[in-house]
């Protein structure tokens, strides 16, 4: 049994899997969030430690101002996240499965709540709980030897959780074929369906990912933020709501001295 903020968790007796935070400062002062998900010789799969130890990664970088943008990657070369940690599924209840499935939903939505954008660097495979924590990042940047489905059904579960994301980003037709079917898609498909943004042959990865954190870096911080804030209140309000919400954000970025900052150097051209 181990203790994640102050809630007990049964740790599966095989559970090696973590998730570990770098944080890198910028010369501008920018600060870059550099999380590692791993579970060694079992294609980085999601247990419970993961789960709470994402929790509290991204507890700690929501009260980080100087935090400009989160880069999550899976270690190693052979997979992002290869799925939820099957031992532990195997062994759970209907109320242990409640749960387990809780947890990892509070994990992705920790990512979607984080205040900054958060990039998912993927490499090899991703799989089920790995989609999910994927598509709960603001940005999906692949390599050509990425290789993604959702097996559930192939184990006798239903995909659930942040598998209501996928119609909004690949439609309903791929979400039906996805999960009915538990096909696997390569990298070209991905892009194709929507689900991976940007695509780079295996070398390029890195570069890609830092070009990306570099756009973020440069651009306004705090229009960053409500930006992200506003972007996840569009989804669930009609465009009318929509609409609306964003002249209120936009009046209330004149409350800070950002936009006149950030439009001087051009004004000068």
């Amino acid at each position: 049994m181990i203790q994640k903020n102050n809630s007990k968790i049964i740790m599966h007796p095989d559970d090696n899997s973590s998730a570990t935070c770098r944080i890198e400062t910028r010369e501008c002062g920018a600060e870059v969030a550099w999380i590692e998900v791993g579970h060694p010789k079992k294609m980085n799969a999601i247990g419970s430690v993961m789960m709470a130890d994402l929790g509290e990664i991204f507890s700690e970088l929501k009260a980080n101002d100087q935090l400009r943008v989160v880069v999550i990657s899976g270690a190693g070369e052979r997979a992002f996240v290869g799925g939820a940690f099957l031992p532990e599924l195997d062994g759970l209840t209907p109320q242990t499965g409640r749960e387990f499935i809780t947890r990892l939903h509070l994990a992705c939505q920790a990512v979607r709540d984080c205040p900054v954008p958060v990039i998912a660097r993927m490499k090899g495979y991703c799989l089920g709980a790995g989609v999910e924590l994927a598509a709960s990042c603001d940005f999906r940047v692949a390599d050509s030897s990425v290789i993604f489905g959702m097996p559930e059904v192939k184990v006798g579960l239903p995909s659930v959780i942040e598998a209501a994301l996928l119609p909004m980003l690949i439609g309903w037709g791929k979400t039906r074929e996805m999960l009915l079917t538990s096909a696997n898609y390569n990298a070209d498909e991905g892009q194709a369906m929507g689900f991976i943004d940007t695509l780079v042959e295996e070398g390029a990865l890195d570069e890609t990912v830092e070009l990306r954190v570099a756009q973020i870096v440069a651009a306004g911080p705090l229009a960053v933020r409500a930006q992200k804030e506003l972007i996840n209140a569009w989804e669930n309000l009609s465009p009318s709501e929509g609409i609306k919400l964003g002249i209120d954000y936009l009046a209330a970025a004149y409350e800070t001295d950002e936009p006149q900052r950030m439009m001087a150097p051009l004004l000068k051209k």
